[in-house]
C-alpha cells in the first residue's frame, strides 16, 4: 500500500496563505512558486512513481501556450473559454480564473489559477485517452476544492465536471 499526503485539511490556512503571498509578489528568499497540496506514493517512498498536484498562479497566456504543446490533449470543462484543461503523458493541468476579495482582489483578475499535476506513476503506462480523462476528471475536483478554500468569488468550478476533449487534439 502506498502513502498519501493531502493538505487542504489542516493545512488549509498555510495554503491560502500562501497562495495569497505569492499572488502579491514572491517576498525575497521565500519560495511560493508552486504549492504542492496532494502526494501519492504507491511505494511507500517518495522517490520517482508519484502523483502530485500543486498549485500557482499563471497568465491565461501560459494555458494557451501549454495547450499548443505537441501532443497535448485540451479539454472543455465547463462550456467557458476562460477554464482550460491541458492532459500530456505524465502531466495535467488545469487553468482557472478566480477572483479574490480584499486586497488582491484587483491582481487576481489578471490571472489564473493553475493546478498542474505529476502522474510519473503513470510513466509508460499511458496508453489511450482514457487514462488522461480520468486525470482531468481528478485535477477538476481538486482544483475545485482549492477554489473554495481560496473563496474564489466567481465559483468556476462549482458544477461537476464534464470531461469533454477538445477535437483533435493530443495523441493516442
Amino acid at each position: 500500500m502506498g502513502s498519501f499526503t493531502f493538505g487542504f485539511n489542516h493545512l488549509t490556512p498555510d495554503f491560502v496563505e500562501g497562495m495569497r503571498i505569492n499572488l502579491r509578489g514572491k517576498p525575497e528568499k521565500l519560495v511560493t512558486d508552486g504549492l504542492v497540496q496532494c502526494s501519492y506514493y504507491p511505494n511507500g517512498d517518495r522517490g520517482f512513481g508519484q502523483a502530485t498536484i500543486e498549485f500557482r498562479w499563471s497568465s491565461p497566456a501560459d494555458a494557451k501556450k501549454d495547450a499548443a504543446v505537441e501532443g497535448a490533449r485540451s479539454y472543455d470543462l465547463t462550456g467557458s473559454a476562460d477554464v482550460i484543461g491541458v492532459s500530456h503523458d505524465v502531466s495535467t493541468d488545469l487553468y482557472v480564473p478566480c477572483r479574490l476579495s480584499g486586497e488582491p482582489a484587483e491582481r487576481s483578475k489578471g490571472v489564473h489559477l493553475h493546478a498542474t499535476t505529476s502522474f510519473t506513476v503513470n510513466l509508460g503506462e499511458v496508453h489511450d485517452h482514457g487514462t488522461q480523462d480520468q486525470q482531468m476528471d481528478f485535477v477538476y475536483r481538486m482544483t475545485r476544492r482549492a477554489t473554495e478554500v481560496l473563496g474564489c468569488e466567481n465559483k468556476p468550478l462549482e458544477k461537476d465536471p464534464v470531461v469533454t476533449p477538445v477535437a483533435g487534439t493530443g495523441t493516442p
